[in-house]
Parts: structure tokens; sequence; C-alpha cells
């Protein structure tokens, strides 16, 4: 209140350095909680062939030997992949229509029964200007037509602007893979720990094809948390020249080098102030200033997500999109992104000025003093 030129600017500084690295954590906070999602009402257990590490497709004939399994309560194979449809990138999933997941719900029409039907989340209808009936091709393949008998809507936003949900059998020849699936989804009964190495055994007893590749819905949950924390630390890294920049910033606005600041400091050692009480005076201006910024920083992040979807920063978290995002980017501000906020607020406050606070404050009064 004795300077609100000087506080209001410090305030301004901290939202625009701050904005976006909270924007940035928000929305990967979001994505990586409806990935989880996805992945919790999921199967236990990820059945591929190897191919040097990654996925390659698996013969159908597998899937006798994993349901003679005890324990196993279930095998699905399914077909996912991704290629463009009217010129848009749409993720493709061929799986039968009594498992399409439960978080898919079909709000127009119904689920693809017969060959060439197809549902599409209702986003993707929109940007592509399809309907219920539209009849299309892919260029992929050709030679097979399919018609849109639904439309559907999904808690976990990205399927409503990027899935295309067929018959297996559509998607195995649109592939290109007849007689495979990409993977086999594996239900299980609770404590499926040694489920997992008689698959392995299985594999290591068929001599003549690629070792199976099996994964946990736990070990895949680690992975993607993993990648999507590799991300925001690959973010939060070219962020630090921000705040590396931003500190020196905050030094100038607080009142490094201002004559204004020097007098006042100096007045206060004259009247009898101590050091350590000038600089604790100043660690509880920025506090209160830093306090004061974080509301502001997260009214200005969440405009930027709900206003502009995330324009920009959405990219480097979500691969494949276009300029305009074709759905609403989630994000989630609480905790760890408001933690965060609160954090680096108070460092770039209290690094920025209580060094230049401090050389001022040990000289003499009367040289403080001067102009």
């Amino acid at each position: 209140m004795r300077n609100p030129v000087r506080s209001t600017m410090v305030i301004l500084c901290l939202i625009a350095l701050l904005s976006p690295f909270f924007t940035a954590i928000a929305i990967c906070e979001g994505i990586k909680f409806q990935y989880s999602s996805i992945l919790n009402e999921g199967c236990d257990v990820y059945v591929a062939r190897d191919n040097y590490g990654s996925n390659a497709p698996i013969e159908l004939d597998v899937i006798g030997k994993l349901r003679a399994i005890q324990g196993v309560t279930g095998v699905v194979p399914r077909v996912i992949g991704r290629t463009y449809v009217k010129g848009k990138f749409l993720a493709i999933l061929g799986i039968s229509s009594e498992f399409i997941p439960s978080s898919i719900q079909v709000i127009k029409g119904r689920p693809p029964r017969e060959k060439g039907e197809v549902i599409l989340g209702w986003k993707a209808a929109e940007h592509l200007h399809l309907k219920i009936g539209s009849e299309f091709t892919i260029e992929r393949s050709p030679r097979q037509y399919f018609r849109i008998v639904g439309l559907f809507r999904s808690p976990f936003n990205v399927w409503n602007a990027d899935l295309l949900l067929m018959n297996f059998q559509d998607a195995s020849q649109l592939f290109g893979i007849q007689g495979k699936a990409t993977d086999l989804l594996v239900f299980t009964r609770p404590g499926y720990e040694q489920i997992v190495d008689l698959i392995i055994h299985i594999s290591e007893e068929e001599t003549r094809q690629p070792l199976l590749r099996v994964q946990t819905k736990g070990l895949i949950d680690r992975y993607s948390k993993r990648g999507f924390n590799l991300k925001a630390g690959v973010f939060s890294g070219f962020y630090c020249l921000v705040f590396a920049l931003g500190i020196p910033a905050i030094g100038v606005i607080s009142g490094f080098g201002q004559s204004e600041r020097r007098r006042e400091i100096g007045v206060m050692k004259a009247l009898g102030w101590q050091t350590p009480e000038v600089l604790e005076m100043i660690a509880l201006e920025n506090l209160i200033l830093g306090l004061i910024s974080v509301p502001c920083i997260i009214l200005a992040a969440t405009g930027w997500i709900h206003i502009f979807n995330g324009a920009v920063i959405s990219k480097f978290f979500i691969a494949n999109l276009d300029v305009m995002i074709p759905f609403t980017v989630p994000a989630r501000s609480f905790p760890i992104p408001f933690a965060l906020c609160i954090m680096m607020a108070m460092i770039l406050t209290m690094v920025g000025s209580i060094y230049s606070t401090w050389k001022t404050a040990i000289v003499p009064p009367s040289e403080a003093m001067k102009t």
C-alpha cells in the first residue's frame, strides 16, 4: 500500500511469468487423470507379439490358450490404430459391440452391429460434417465402405473428437491384419500376478513365433505417468530460462537500484532498524505480494484454458492437434499446479529482492539515503 505502482508491477510480472507455467502443469495433470481413468475401466493384462520392444499383431489362435488359464475370465481381441478419415487423423478402435467401453455412451443412433457400420465421436462428426446415415471410404482401404449408425459422447474429451469405433473384422481388414489382432485384452480374477507368469510360459513354449509381450494395467499406468511427467519436466526445464530472466526482472521492479527504495531502507536504519528487521519486513512484503498474485495467476490460466482452450501449450502434451483444438482440453488446477504456483511465486519474489535489499541494508544509513 505504501508503493502501489511498484506492487502492481510486481504482481503483473508474476502473472506474466507464471500463467503459462500453471496452464501447462494443469493441462498435464488433467490429461494424466483422464488417461488413468480410461486405463482403470480397461482389462487387467494386455497381450501382443513382441517386435523389438514394441507391440506387433497377435494371432487369434492364442485366445484359446489364454482362456484355458485358470483365473482368466475373458479374452477380447481388438484392433487399434490411426489413419486419416476425410483428411482428419483419427484413432480407430475395432472391437465387438458387446465389449464397447462403458464410458462411450451412444447419444444418437445405435452401436455398430453389421459389417461396415461405425460410430463416431460427436465432436469429430461436427468437424467432418458427418451425420447418422453418412457413408464414406478411407484412403487406406478404398474398397471398404463405412456408414455412420451412431454418435457417441464420452467423459474423456479426446475420444469425442478423435475416435472412430467399428467392428473388429472391419478394423482388421482396414489395417490388413485379417486373422490377427493388435492386442488381446485379458480379464482376470483378483491376484493375477501368477497368470502373467503362465502367459510368459506359454510364449516360451512357442518356438516358431516371436515372444508374447505381456503388459499389466499397473505397468502401463506407471509408464504412461512417467511419460506425462517427462513432458512436464521438459517443459519445466525450458521454463527455467524464463525463471532465470524473471528473477532479475522482479529485482528491478521491486526496487533494486532505485533511489526511493535505498532512501527508505536508509531512513529505517537511521531510526534504529537492524538489518534482520529490514530483511524481515521485505520478506513479509514479498510474501503478501506472492499470495495476492496466486489467485490472479490462477484466474489468468483458467481463462487461457477455458476461453482459449489451452492454445499453443496443449500441443506440447497432446500430439496431432490442429491450430483450433476440436475438444475441451482437460485440466486439473489442484493440488499440484496450485502448490507449484505458490512455491514459484515465493521463489521469484524472495530471490528477486532479498539479496538486493541485503546489499542496501548493510551500508551506512547516510550512504543509503544518498540520491
